[in-house]
């Protein structure tokens, strides 16, 4: 996203037929709010193969999939294990701050590689966040965090994410942005809290 001389823009640097949907752009001050929306269609290239190439077809594909389950569950067989060098995880879709009004949903989403298939945490100033109400833990290939319940500026936090496996473990950090009703962002400095007007640069 870039936002400079008071122009914003919102760029895809590859778009595909489920990128498709509503895209809203929200702007506020201490004086209210407005928006304006836009459809966005990606229509298939019929030359992208996106059907399974595999000799089985979507019965292969389950089967990976069904695998994949049962060694994040750790219910994979050992022997099934070893059957495959082992790779240190490696977060290859990396958390991107996220900067939301009060009230308002924050996701955090990543993807992680590596095998086995790595354990994956979510902490919140360094504390494990753990499914409930108000934190929301999905994954579909990949890692999502949703944290709901009438988000406020007091939420302001340090999101990071951790990934382990018997080969090794990495992490990565991203910021969670709440404005609050002066138009100022609440953020960390390192571990001091600390709030003022953000200004994004192009």
């Amino acid at each position: 996203m870039i936002n400079e001389f008071g122009y914003c823009s919102l760029d895809y640097g590859v778009a595909y037929s489920r990128d498709s949907g509503v895209i809203t752009c929200r702007a506020t001050n201490k004086y209210g709010t407005d928006h304006t929306s836009a459809t966005l269609i990606v229509k298939d290239e019929k030359s992208l193969v996106e059907e399974s190439q595999l000799p089985e077809g979507k019965r292969g594909l389950q089967r990976i999939e069904e695998l994949e389950r049962m060694a994040h569950e750790g219910a994979l067989p050992a022997v099934a294990l070893d059957q495959k060098e082992k790779q240190k995880p490696e977060i290859v879709l990396v958390p991107e701050p996220a900067r939301v009004l009060e009230g308002e949903t924050a996701r955090f989403r990543c993807r992680v590689t590596g095998y086995p298939m790595p354990k994956v945490n979510w902490y919140l100033n360094g504390q494990l966040i753990r499914k409930s109400k108000r934190f929301r833990l999905r994954y579909d290939g990949i890692y999502y965090l949703d944290i709901v319940d009438y988000v406020t500026s007091d939420d302001s936090a340090s999101i990071m994410v951790k990934a382990v496996n018997i080969a090794g473990e990495t992490s990565s950090h991203a910021f969670l942005l709440v404005q609050d009703d002066e138009g100022e962002y609440v953020f960390y400095a390192g571990e001091k809290k600390t709030s003022g007007k953000l200004i994004v640069a192009g």
